[in-house]
């Protein structure tokens, strides 16, 4: 049997130090059909000789360079418009992946598809080891078991930080990414005016054409995260608050609109550890929107001490 073609597309920009062992990592693929895409976002270091050099020696490796740089969403897109393959599975210049993350996501991919009429759009992610200065945990994709989320319940759980019921909830990230590239292409790529959250973005575009999302419940990737300029300050709480705004006709009432805004804050509080500030703009968010926020989680925790679904 033909199996697909698959383009792996690494961005790249000022790391030196760990291109090469990104390639390598892609090399190492195990799956029959792939080539290997890179795009370098005008970097200023030794990354571009790396690639020429590792380039010369295996003709599946590509590289592209940006005469400016452009940014990540930016460097994504030139992957989607320069990609052969039938389906893009974007690999990050510092992660590495399991020789089988290829075969495995192309497997769950069909293992899903079989179950419909026809190809459905999916966006197809894995588990990752994440390792930080402060430590090193797992984290799990989203739609890791069926059902598979898709459509509203979605982008609910995006925008409004809630998670319904019956499905899996998790994360989703890039570096474990694998779609088909003519999708992606179909839903305009990454918005390039997102310095933070173009993925969420994209992933709220694609819900809305009809998109599942699944994962592989394994670990594939091991993602190695690092603080930089764009992770400090309120940077990040910009573009999640810019996300509601581009989305801001999806809530449809101004209640839920505020809700998000509310929920934004809280997440970002949360995760700078000022627990009291993230738990007070929860409240509020709770308040403006209690039927969508407040009550599911009672029901949750109710039937929890009962022992039963309420």
């Amino acid at each position: 049997m033909t199996v697909p073609f698959i383009s792996i597309g690494i961005t790249c920009f000022n790391c030196e130090d760990t291109i090469g062992r990104a390639i390598e990592s892609a090399q190492a693929q195990v799956y029959p059909s792939f080539e290997i895409l890179v795009v370098d976002d005008c970097s200023t270091d030794r990354s571009v000789s790396i690639v020429e050099a590792i380039a010369a020696k295996d003709e599946r490796v590509r590289l592209i360079r940006h005469i400016e740089n452009k940014g990540y969403p930016a460097a994504l897109n030139t992957i989607s418009g320069e990609a052969r393959g039938d389906f893009i599975a974007f690999f990050d210049d510092d992660d590495t992946s399991v020789p089988e993350r290829l075969g495995k996501q192309m497997e769950r991919i069909s293992s899903f598809r079989s179950r419909y009429s026809g190809d459905v759009p999916v966006l197809c992610y894995a588990n990752r080891t994440v390792v930080q200065d402060r430590g090193t945990h797992t984290a799990f994709a989203i739609g890791r078991c069926a059902p598979e989320p898709s459509g509203a319940d979605v982008i609910r759980f995006i925008l409004l930080d809630v998670m319904p019921e019956p499905f899996v909830w998790g994360v989703f990230g890039s570096c474990s990414l694998m779609m088909e590239t003519r999708f992606l292409q179909r839903i305009g790529g990454f918005d390039e005016s997102f310095r933070r959250c173009a993925e969420w973005d994209m992933a709220i575009r694609a819900a809305s054409a009809g998109a599942h999302f699944l994962a592989v419940d394994e670990t594939l990737v091991t993602q190695y995260k690092t603080d930089t300029s764009d992770k400090s300050g309120t940077i990040p709480l910009v573009y999640t608050l810019r996300l509601r705004d581009k989305h801001r006709s999806f809530f449809g009432r101004a209640n839920l609109y505020y809700a998000s805004v509310l929920q934004a804050y809280a997440r970002f509080y949360f995760f700078r550890e000022r627990m009291a500030l993230s738990r007070l703009f929860r409240l509020m968010a709770c308040l403006c929107a209690p039927g969508i926020l407040l009550v599911p989680q009672l029901r949750r925790k109710m039937g929890k001490i009962f022992g039963q679904a309420l």
